[in-house]
């Protein structure tokens, strides 16, 4: 009989410290249960941030390298088209110093003359070229303008392009830019000063970036071109020299990211550049 009273309490006594855990105790679990769930999820958005990062680095870098191939490739047809798209019994010359260098109208709004360059400034070129060998002249517009609805860079530079058959039939006409690279930071105008100002956020020096210009102009003996020139059309001719001393063209790109780096809030800059000779 006693020993199984002994039984019955050492049972009560077991199960009495089995009932659950404490407060303290469940304080203690979530707290350490909350602190391993911050150390993840942290960690998880630093990985999204760094490839959110990343991705924009490649993509910036991309889109610039991309547009700077195509204006090279215009450029070698720059002024050179196929005969089939030569004048035929005209003045060979869009600009002939018999005219005091002012337009020669018959060759110049001829939409199967390529003219070559016919506008230059250091963020603004337009030129004509036949793009694919079919015979097509088009006209080829490249600038660069400020941020969406803003005065600042970064900046955008875009590609329009028409054909001269149209632009002919209204000179005022403008392209649809398909082809575009955003986050441009340099805007000189040719004598080491920027046309528009830099604006980002977080840290980070990038005035040096600024003042390069995003496109310059050499003639056959290597010489820059500073001074803006256009061609003009007829009723309203270039104020302006006209393009034709141009004999290569360069292009410089120092373009940021949309996003800045994780670590440091800084925007990193690549710098990309590329220069072509025009084939007369």
């Amino acid at each position: 009989m006693k020993k199984a009273i002994n039984q019955r309490a050492a049972a009560e006594h077991i199960g009495g410290k089995q009932r659950g855990f404490s407060v303290i105790e469940i304080l203690v679990a979530v707290a350490l249960l909350m602190v391993v769930l911050g150390v993840v999820v942290r960690g998880m958005t630093d990985v999204q941030r760094r490839n959110f990062a990343e991705t924009s680095n490649v993509d910036a870098v991309q889109d610039s390298r991309d547009f700077i191939d195509q204006m090279v490739r215009d450029i070698h047809g720059v002024g050179y088209p196929p005969p089939r798209v030569t004048a035929q019994g005209a003045n060979p010359y869009c600009t002939d110093a018999k005219f005091n260098g002012q337009v020669n109208a018959p060759v110049r709004m001829n939409p199967n003359v390529s003219c070559g360059i016919t506008t230059y400034s250091q963020t603004n070129i337009i030129y004509e070229a036949d793009l694919d060998g079919t015979g097509t002249v088009s006209v080829v517009f490249l600038n660069l303008v400020p941020g969406t609805n803003t005065v600042t860079c970064p900046c955008i530079l875009r590609r329009g392009v028409l054909r001269k058959v149209d632009w002919v039939a209204n000179p005022a006409l403008l392209p649809q830019f398909f082809t575009t690279v955003n986050g441009v930071l340099n805007s000189g105008n040719g004598v080491g000063a920027a046309i528009f100002p830099v604006v980002l956020t977080g840290p980070g020096n990038y005035l040096p970036y600024t003042t390069a210009d995003v496109f310059d102009a050499y003639d056959a003996n290597a010489t820059p071109i500073i001074v803006p020139c256009t061609m003009g059309i007829p009723g309203n001719p270039g104020t302006n020299p006209d393009c034709t001393p141009i004999r290569s063209l360069q292009i410089t790109v120092n373009v940021a990211p949309g996003y800045a780096d994780p670590t440091t809030r800084q925007f990193r800059v690549y710098s990309v550049t590329s220069k072509a000779r025009i084939n007369f």
